[in-house]
């Protein structure tokens, strides 16, 4: 390739990367008007309850260490609590995303 049509490729993506933070932010900050950490904690909250009920079960099933366990019941019940945990962590991490990239409005701190 040459120079010149690395300098096109990299301005046209400079180009697009800018118009895609426009429209996310356009998009995505007036559906989270009042972000704060405040604001942010219940669903971390969530997150850890999740994550220690998916533990907590597992352990619970690992704990009888009979043959009969983890019954097809069982581990329908432990993959519930998996997949409800990892959307909810992928939900968190998609917020902490859109705040990195400058999605959500911020508020301006006050001295």
């Amino acid at each position: 390739m040459s120079q010149d049509t690395n300098r096109s490729k990299s301005r046209f993506m400079m180009g697009m990367e800018h118009v895609l933070r426009e429209i996310n932010h356009e998009i995505i900050s007036p559906a989270i008007p009042d972000m704060s950490v405040e604001n942010a904690v219940p669903l971390m909250i969530t997150v850890a309850r999740l994550r220690a009920d998916y533990l907590k079960y597992a352990f619970k099933l690992s704990a009888d260490r009979t043959d009969q366990h983890p019954t097809e019941e069982e581990l329908k019940k432990l993959r519930h609590l998996r997949e409800t945990y990892q959307e909810m962590l992928a939900a968190a991490r998609e917020l902490e995303h859109c705040i990195d990239r400058g999605y959500i409005d911020l508020p301006i701190p006050t001295k």
